[in-house]
C-alpha cells in the first residue's frame, strides 16, 4: 500500500515537473526566436562576433538590441527596429552601461527595486528604459539617455 502511494506521488511530481519545463520552454520561444533573428540581421550589417546581452524594448515601436563585441574585440551595440529597417550601431564606450544607467536612476529617484531594464530607441535617440518598484509598491517608469545619463522621461505610480 505504502509503495503504491509513493509510486503515485512520484508520477504526479514527475508530470508536474515535465509540464512546467514544457510550458517554460514554449513561453520563451518568441524571445529566443527574436534574439536569433536579431543576431542574423546584426551580422549582415556589422562584424558582431559575440553577444553578451539581448534586450527587447517596446514603446511606440519595438526594438531588439544586442550588446557584444566585434571582430576586433571592441564593444558594440546594435539596435534593430522590429520592422528590420534602419539598424543603429553604437560604440559601447560612447554611452552608459546598464549598471551606470541604473545608478543614475538610483541617485535621482532611489527606487525599492528594479523590475526590468531595456535598451532601445526613443525619439531617434538610444535610451535605457527602467521599470522600478517605488516605496508605495507602485511602478515607476524612467527613460535614461544613453549618452548623457539624463532622465528624459518618467511616469510614476503606475
Amino acid at each position: 500500500m505504502r509503495k503504491k502511494i509513493l509510486i503515485g506521488v512520484s508520477l504526479i511530481l514527475a508530470t508536474l515537473i515535465f509540464s512546467s519545463i514544457f510550458f517554460f520552454v514554449r513561453a520563451n520561444r518568441p524571445m529566443s526566436r527574436a534574439k536569433k533573428e536579431a543576431i542574423e540581421i546584426a551580422r549582415e550589417h556589422t562584424d558582431l562576433e559575440r553577444v553578451d546581452r539581448f534586450y527587447w524594448y517596446t514603446r511606440e515601436e519595438s526594438y531588439f538590441t544586442l550588446v557584444g563585441t566585434d571582430a576586433k574585440d571592441k564593444g558594440i551595440i546594435v539596435i534593430i527596429p522590429q520592422s528590420g529597417s534602419k539598424v543603429t550601431v553604437l560604440n559601447q564606450e560612447d554611452g552608459l552601461t546598464e549598471e551606470e544607467a541604473l545608478q543614475k536612476v538610483y541617485e535621482a529617484e532611489n527606487p525599492n527595486k528594479v523590475i526590468k531594464m531595456n535598451l532601445g530607441m526613443h525619439e531617434g535617440q538610444p535610451t535605457w528604459e527602467v521599470v522600478a518598484e517605488n516605496a508605495e509598491n507602485s511602478l515607476d517608469y524612467y527613460l535614461v539617455d544613453f549618452k548623457t545619463g539624463e532622465i528624459v522621461s518618467s511616469i510614476k505610480n503606475i
